[in-house]
């Protein structure tokens, strides 16, 4: 967990939080929600909800309003998908993005690396290897009907 999930919206910032910084943090959280959906789906906020995006945010923990809006196991989903883009968003900056996705399952990757890379500054080096990981995806599925390989299974996991 994050030490961010409890109703009210108060916790503490995780030490890979601390790792990745404000804005870091801020920027994967917005993205997160969005991605799932919350704003349109639970925001109380009319103008969330009309432009589909994270508006306002508590500022002492980073957390946009509609979280506070989503039940535990909701907010359990929820952190596990931020953990994850936070993983990768750490990842892509010092280089071993490919082996930390190697460890996830594969349907996950595209919408991860799509928070990532709406959450990192606009020129980051990190694009680079994200955009890395997309080709080589795109070459495994490619690979995948000529060797009989089931989607959504990697090469080495083939019978």
């Amino acid at each position: 967990m994050t030490g961010s999930a409890d109703k009210t919206g108060e916790g503490t910032m995780s030490e890979r939080e601390h790792r990745i910084g404000d804005y870091g943090t801020l920027s994967l959280r917005l993205r997160t929600a969005e991605m799932l959906g919350l704003p349109a789906r639970v925001c109380g906020v009319r103008n969330c909800r009309r432009k589909r995006s994270c508006l306002l945010v508590f500022t002492h923990n980073r957390l946009p309003l509609c979280y506070t809006m989503l039940t535990d196991e909701e907010r359990k989903a929820h952190d596990e998908f931020f953990d994850f883009a936070a993983s990768v968003y750490e990842a892509a900056q010092s280089g071993h993005l490919y082996r930390l996705l190697l460890k996830h399952r594969p349907e996950y990757h595209q919408s991860v690396t799509e928070i990532v890379r709406h959450a990192l500054p606009p020129g980051h080096r990190a694009h680079g290897g994200l955009d890395a990981i997309e080709r080589i995806e795109a070459q495994i599925a490619n690979a995948a009907p000529r060797a009989g390989i089931a989607a959504g299974q990697r090469p080495h996991d083939a019978p």
